[in-house]
């Protein structure tokens, strides 16, 4: 199971098992801070950040692409018609919604 914490909220727990005798779960919980402190390098950051931007502008030349074809074709342009076209999620489409808009016509 995985589950997501804020650096506040892993605290705030670390507290309560030791206030309430649970030395063995705050143990557990610092390991785990412990590794993902220790896994954040720069190497995988950079790796990271490249893969993050070739996703945004495999995703950005889809939604171009497909805005483009459907202004040929004269068809809807809304952020909901692209996502589906373009086979990106609607949040995707839904950042370039300015873009989209400003080209529907």
């Amino acid at each position: 199971m995985r589950i997501t914490l804020t650096h506040k909220e892993l605290h705030e727990l670390q507290k309560l098992c030791l206030e309430n005798g649970k030395q063995e779960l705050f143990n557990k919980l610092s390991h785990e801070e412990h590794k993902s402190i220790k896994s954040r390098t720069v190497k995988k950051t950079k790796a990271t950040q490249k893969a993050t931007k070739v996703r945004q502008d495999t995703a950005r030349k889809k939604i171009e692409s497909t805005v483009n074809m459907m202004r040929l074709f004269n068809q809807k342009i809304t952020v909901y018609s692209v996502a589906k076209e373009a086979q990106v999620s609607y949040n995707t489409a839904n950042k370039y919604k300015e873009y989209i808009q400003r080209n529907a016509h």
